[in-house]
């Protein structure tokens, strides 16, 4: 498949071929729960427009940013956490697939000693999906030809951490309430009222603000 490949040629193929459409479901990205929309209406600070395009067994939504071929994804959760996952639909996808769930990958941050523990916390969560879910790397595989995408790398987590610290991307809801952010230990920093809210590369990250680690595998999406 052509890397150049747009959103709306991704959906069209995902949409028009059931078991990758089935597939993606069980990796928790169900194209039929679209319909559903977001748990409650949301908006950006920016005011772009959304559109559906996925939901998750938790009841949370896949959206995409504004107008385009290709098109910012943003993920509305059920419990009101949210934000940007990726710059375009081919990168949230691999994402979505390659990883035990988006809630793993934003667990712990990635510049704590190289990413290591993120990364092995991640690869134990897909040793623990794979006693229940023997055929979890062929499936992971399967999709991966059949929509052009490649595995996750260092590169891509960091994108994820850097997109889902992005304020301008954090949903709002009716009563004018910003989401949580998706990264376990960004809402302390927040919630202490820094006047700037930056890039994630950039955010100080300190050592006392971290999340207990969770047991691997027993994270859902969000």
């Amino acid at each position: 498949m052509q890397d150049a490949v747009t959103d709306h040629e991704l959906l069209d193929i995902i949409h028009g071929t059931p078991w990758i459409a089935d597939l993606l479901t069980l990796f928790d990205f169900d194209v039929a729960r679209a319909a559903d929309g977001p748990i409650e209406p949301v908006t950006l600070p920016g005011g772009e427009s959304l559109a559906t395009i996925a939901g998750d067994g938790s009841g949370g939504s896949f959206l995409l940013v504004g107008a385009g071929a290709v098109r910012p994804v943003l993920y509305v959760g059920s419990e009101g956490e949210g934000g940007l996952v990726a710059m375009n639909l081919r990168d949230a996808l691999t994402l979505v697939v390659g990883v035990s769930s988006l809630h793993d990958a934003t667990a712990f941050p990635l510049d704590e000693d190289d990413g290591r523990t993120l990364c092995d916390f991640l690869a134990r969560a897909s040793d623990e999906i794979r006693r229940e879910w023997p055929e979890l790397d062929d499936d992971r595989n399967r999709l991966r030809e059949a929509l052009g995408l490649p595995p996750v790398d260092d590169a891509l987590l960091r994108s994820l951490h850097t997109a889902a610290a992005d304020i301008s991307y954090r949903p709002i809801n009716e009563r004018g309430d910003r989401f949580r952010p998706m990264l376990a230990w960004l809402e302390d920093v927040e919630e202490a009222d820094h006047p700037i809210f930056m890039a994630a590369r950039e955010l100080p990250v300190p050592s006392a603000v971290r999340p207990d680690e969770p047991m691997p595998g027993e994270l859902g999406l969000f």
